[in-house]
């Protein structure tokens, strides 16, 4: 068996056989998918369609078996019914067949005695011919260096975080979420049943990868305690490793031994086991990307102290509500600093200088360089966030609204070149139809432009509340 600390050959094979693939137009395959989504997306090696039909698929010959296609074989997808996938594993052991990948379902994560007695069997034969399992019961794996994905619409550009995920849908959620913000990924991995490769293995794996940066885990529980932790402990000191752990109420625990036999456990035990190592925990899939972009897009602050630039007086407070509830800091500004402030401006009238600071007009684009290189160069504040409220304005049309907010999304995205501290940008209050598009087009902006931006004030304090205190246990 090969080293589980270097798993390299599973996200970089040169060949892959598909077995399952269906010739027939008229029925939906499986292993069809699989093959169209590889070619489309521009996996560079080779690719063996495998039916016992025979036959041809898009110019390609259908081999009888793996053991008929000529050459090496690397890896195998298989996507054929459960009762065949012993013989299937026994035919890549005689062609030296290095990892299968099984989407195959029907094995352990089924309350079913043949179910478990196949997983087992699999398992046993592919140690005795070397070869690691995924599996079963999975997407497989998106690695856009190696030119892998289960979705031809995944991004091609790669990036630095990974991904380890117990559920396949959940995997392909973060991938589109995550890249629509400007989080690009080393490695998803969709590991289902992990009857062999488990959450562990690709811990280890991912904490000594150098295109990996960040890690983070949908977890519905872990097969090896022990093992899990020590894992986990490893990977926390290399790497930011952030885990969402589901399944904490008792119809979430017996949903995620249905869904891949993981072992759910204690919600407090989890809790202390997390926090023990030096992990983050995420509570939504949303909050999970919140942190990794975070980490994806700012500097280590020097602190947990922020200062808030916005508009509106009533948003302020909440800003200010959600954020210290986060742990994060807004100390009162000093009154040197606050008289630096206003001498920007000819008079404080429909501004506040405190913190959150409130200005309500800004007058010129000169005028709101000169407030954020103020706060810039202020050592009272360690991260800087400027709040850009959508549908907060009462006296204006949905027009002027749009223009204001654009322009001023852009003058955030020229500011942003010239600050030291790190920057981040909430957006609020967007219920309209207009201001909804206006959003998304500019967390998509942002995004481009390398800012760290969240949808919202409460996810954007929770995600910087961890952020930093990550920074501050590291420094510790």
């Amino acid at each position: 068996m090969q080293n589980t600390d270097n798993l390299d050959f599973l996200f970089h094979p040169r060949t892959i056989a598909i077995a399952g693939v269906s010739n027939k137009a008229n029925k939906f395959n499986f292993g069809l998918k699989f093959l169209e989504g590889l070619t489309q997306y521009g996996f560079p090696g080779k690719i063996y369609p495998v039916n016992p039909t025979g036959g041809k698929i898009k110019g390609m010959t259908i081999y009888r078996s793996v053991k008929d296609i000529p050459g090496q074989v690397d890896f195998i997808i298989s996507a054929i019914p459960a009762p065949y996938t012993p013989q299937l594993v026994d035919e890549a052991a005689e062609k030296d067949v290095r990892a299968i990948h099984f989407f195959t379902s029907g094995f352990g994560e089924i309350e079913d005695d043949e179910g478990r007695r196949l997983q087992a069997e699999i398992i046993d034969r592919a140690k005795r011919g070397g070869i690691r399992i995924i599996g079963p019961n999975c997407l497989g794996l998106y690695c856009p260096s190696g030119g892998l994905a289960f979705n031809s619409d995944f991004e091609k550009t790669g990036g630095s975080v990974a991904m380890i995920s117990q559920s396949g849908g959940n995997a392909a959620h973060c991938i589109h979420d995550g890249t629509s913000r400007g989080i690009y990924f080393s490695k998803v991995i969709s590991m289902g049943n992990g009857a062999d490769l488990n959450e562990s293995d690709y811990l280890d794996y991912l904490a000594q990868d150098p295109e990996t940066r960040i890690i983070t885990a949908y977890l519905e529980g872990t097969r090896q305690g022990s093992r899990f932790f020590e894992a986990l402990k490893t990977a926390a000191r290399a790497k930011p490793t952030i885990i969402l752990k589901v399944g904490t109420s008792e119809s979430g625990a017996e949903a995620a031994v249905s869904h891949t036999t993981a072992l759910s456990g204690s919600d407090q035990i989890w809790n202390g086991i997390l926090q023990q190592a030096g992990a983050i925990r995420a509570g939504s899939i949303e909050e999970m990307m919140d942190i990794a972009l975070a980490f994806e897009k700012l500097p280590a602050p020097a602190g947990n102290r922020i200062a808030i630039v916005g508009i509106g007086g009533g948003a302020s407070v909440l800003l200010a509500d959600d954020f210290s509830h986060a742990g994060l800091a807004l100390p009162k500004i000093s009154d040197t600093l606050r008289h630096r402030l206003m001498r920007v401006f000819s008079s404080e009238a429909g501004r506040i200088f405190k913190n959150p600071i409130d200005l309500n007009h800004f007058e010129t684009p000169e005028k709101f360089f000169k407030t954020l290189s103020t706060l810039d160069q202020s050592d009272e504040a360690d991260l800087l966030v400027i709040h850009v409220a959508l549908d907060h304005f009462g006296l204006v049309s949905s027009q002027e609204k749009e223009l204001w907010v654009e322009t001023y999304l852009q003058l955030i995205t020229q500011a942003q070149k010239q600050l030291v501290k790190p920057l981040a940008v909430v957006l609020h209050s967007y219920s309209s139809k207009a201001m909804n598009a206006l959003a998304h087009k500019a967390l998509k902006e942002m995004a481009q432009a390398g800012i760290a931006a969240f949808p919202s004030i409460p996810r954007a304090a929770a995600a910087l509340g961890k952020f930093t205190r990550y920074h501050d246990r590291r420094m510790a």
